[in-house]
């Protein structure tokens, strides 16, 4: 009878001291202000993201809060712009209402917060 062996990969046992801590994600909390068409809103946004490698673009996600009296616009697939102090406006897309009223907002590409 013939036996086969499997090889195991050599695995090299590192001490806890030896592994690196995971890069935090980019994140940005803090105004901004809403561009949507017919619009300028103030904001309050708490955004992070990503760098996806399969696409090899950066996706942003966030929500967004308006002040008390102010109505956020209906999300749709309409493109809107947010800015953010000493930013650019940054193209994104408002995606869903929660049960609070708040906005989810989504961007692919340079986010408008720094990384």
């Amino acid at each position: 009878m013939i036996r086969l062996r499997r090889r195991r990969a050599h695995r090299e046992w590192k001490s806890p001291d030896d592994l690196s801590e995971p890069e935090p994600a980019p994140e940005f909390s803090g105004p901004g202000l809403l561009d949507a068409p017919g619009a300028e809103i103030p904001v309050t946004v708490a955004l992070n993201g990503y760098l996806d490698p399969i696409d090899g673009n950066f996706h942003w996600h966030g929500r967004l809060s308006a002040a008390d009296g102010i109505e956020l616009p209906d999300p749709g697939r309409g493109q809107v712009f947010l800015t953010l102090p000493g930013g650019t406006p940054t193209p994104a897309t408002l995606q869903e209402r929660d049960p609070w009223g708040n906005l989810r907002i989504v961007g692919v590409g340079t986010p408008p917060f720094p990384l």
